[in-house]
Parts: C-alpha cells; structure tokens; sequence
C-alpha cells in the first residue's frame, strides 16, 4: 500500500525531495544514506551542530526502529516529511509496517546489560513531543526534537556511524 504523500515526492536516488519528503525502502543501507544526506541538506541548515546531532540521532533510531521491528526484514518503504513547522527539529515517519504495540513506547531502559531495548527512551529523553498514531493502515510518527538543551556530545553522530 503506498501513501498519497509518499508517493508525490521523489526518492533522493533520483534526484532529490519535493517539498522536504523523501522515501526509501525500509533497509539499513537506505536509512543510512538518507541521514547522510540529510544531515547535508538544506532542511537542517539552520540547526547548530549540537541540534543536528540531535535530530539526526533521533530520527536513526526512529527509522532502525521500522526497519529492525516493523517491517522485521520483509520488503517495504519508509517516507520521511518535514513537520509543519518545518524547524528542520520537527519531522514525520510514515510507514506501512506492521503496528507499534503500546508497550514498546515506554521510557524504560532496560537492565542487566541488556542488548536493544534503548531506542525509545533515548528518542523520549531527546524529543519535546512524540505522538504515534495508526491510520489508513499506515503508522505515523511524529517527532518535535528537543533544541539546545538536547545535550548530544558534538560529533556524536560520526562516532554511532
């Protein structure tokens, strides 16, 4: 099933976004070009580099999260949108994968020495307004990072890369 809004837009292979959406297929190789590429577009260029780090690591989780658990390694797509206040901090997630359950979005962090399981507290603790809903057959998530209280080390992102 593909999205009106996804599929308005153009893949950033071919050429760029129209209007700040991109879509990708829901792989790890394609997540990761799409932050590579973002973190150089024009969609973050008024961000200080502490706040990019901070979106950035927000929106790798967000998007591993669709990929790893939603579409858990079936074929799919990812649509990324710019939020309505277009800050370059508030962004859109839309996919067609399998629903979040309600328990996966708590801001617990797991003990033990536990392998996985920090995706959502870190997205918590880095964002000012998280809202997941289904619709359309479709999740939607919105995200509103948090500015220059994020508190990311500078340079963070090429050390997690």
């Amino acid at each position: 099933m593909a999205c009106r809004w996804c599929t308005e837009g153009r893949s950033p292979r071919r050429g760029g976004a129209r209007g700040g959406r991109r879509v990708i297929p829901a792989t790890a190789r394609a997540v990761r070009g799409l932050l590579e590429e973002m973190e150089r577009a024009q969609d973050m260029a008024g961000l200080t580099q502490d706040e990019r780090d901070c979106t950035l690591l927000v929106l790798a989780e967000a998007l591993n999260n669709v990929v790893q658990h939603g579409y858990g390694g079936r074929a799919g797509w990812i649509a990324v949108l710019p939020g309505p206040g277009r800050t370059g901090r508030d962004w859109r997630i839309v996919d067609a994968a399998a629903p979040v359950p309600e328990t996966c979005r708590r801001p617990v962090v797991p003990g033990g020495g536990s392998e996985g399981g920090f995706g959502w507290p870190l997205i918590l603790a880095l964002t000012r307004h998280v809202a997941m809903r289904r619709r359309w057959g479709l999740n939607i998530l919105s995200l509103d990072v948090r500015g220059e209280e994020c508190g990311v080390p500078s340079g963070v992102m090429a050390k997690i890369a």
